[in-house]
């Protein structure tokens, strides 16, 4: 398959969603693993972060783009295994957490990494000019029309053997179809068996067991998921810009994590069908997280 032509610089209009919404009290209060990167700047990431570098086997000597790299952790991490990496984002409050990141490693270490404000529709990189890429968390925050000039530019400057690591979260099943037709009934049900056992906490009532046909959105999601992905999305989108994909799936890297009380774990077990959901063939209905490594395509 033929990827897309590249972008050129006539092509870009002004980003859909613009840099400054994506302020320092976002990446550090309400983006994924913001404790983690409070308690050790990059040096202990988020269960996220670890997924994505397992995914990626990171090799001594490798050169690593991070798209959207927000506040470095990868980098950090790229660096520590021997590699040389890249840290790109168009935020400039990312750009300045990441690189006060990197700064705290040893000067050796230091020396392998780079941060750059850049937009990913435009990279100013030579062609084929990385081993691995990694775009967690930047499919669902670029409109359409931008997501296939990044993903051109990725396909570029991706070395013919190289490896995209790719995260996009919510999963539009589970948003979609899996909510809409499922799980918000089952809060109705639960709903009516509170009233009718008379218990009166609104939060109870409307915070844990939300029926509308939307899952609950925080302010931030409303301004920034602007293209969220189901499954066969991101197939195709991978597929659409030459990409082969050797792997795909929809593990949750924070399900170790979760300390629900028995009634919780009990109604869980119905509303998301867990643990079953957990694996194959539910877990690309009930999980939040997409997850692929993909290929140039020959």
């Amino acid at each position: 398959m033929t990827a897309p032509r590249p972008t050129r610089d006539a092509d870009l209009t002004e980003p859909g969603v613009p840099p400054e919404a994506y302020t320092e009290e976002y990446f550090l209060s309400n983006c994924n693993g913001f404790q983690y990167y409070l308690a050790s700047h990059g040096r202990d990431p988020a269960p996220r972060l670890r997924r994505a570098l397992a995914l990626a086997r990171v090799q001594r000597g490798e050169r690593v783009l991070d798209i959207g790299c927000g506040r470095g952790e990868l980098l950090v991490q790229c660096a520590l295994l021997g590699a040389h990496a890249t840290g790109i984002d168009y935020a400039e409050a990312a750009v300045r957490l990441a690189a006060a990141a990197v700064a705290e490693l040893e000067p050796a270490l230091r020396d392998r990494v780079a941060v750059r404000q850049m937009d990913a529709r435009r990279l100013e990189f030579a062609d084929g000019a990385f081993d691995v890429v990694f775009m967690t968390d930047v499919v669902e925050h670029l409109y359409p029309e931008e997501l296939d000039q990044a993903m051109a530019e990725v396909r570029r400057v991706l070395a013919p053997q190289g490896r995209l690591i790719v995260h996009t979260a919510p999963n539009g099943l589970f948003y979609g179809p899996v909510w809409r037709h499922y799980v918000r009934h089952v809060h109705r049900v639960v709903k009516l068996m509170a009233a009718a056992a008379r218990v009166r906490s609104a939060g109870f009532r409307d915070l844990m067991f939300p029926t509308g046909q939307e899952p609950p959105r925080s302010p931030y999601e409303l301004q920034m998921h602007v293209n969220e992905h189901s499954p066969g999305d991101l197939r195709r989108l991978l597929r659409r810009h030459g990409f082969r994909i050797r792997r795909m799936d929809y593990h949750d890297p924070d399900r170790g994590s979760y300390r629900a009380s028995l009634p919780v774990r009990l109604l869980d077990t119905v509303r998301f069908l867990r643990p079953l959901s957990y694996y194959p063939p539910l877990d690309r209905l009930f999980s939040n997280h997409i997850w692929a490594v993909a290929t140039p395509d020959a």
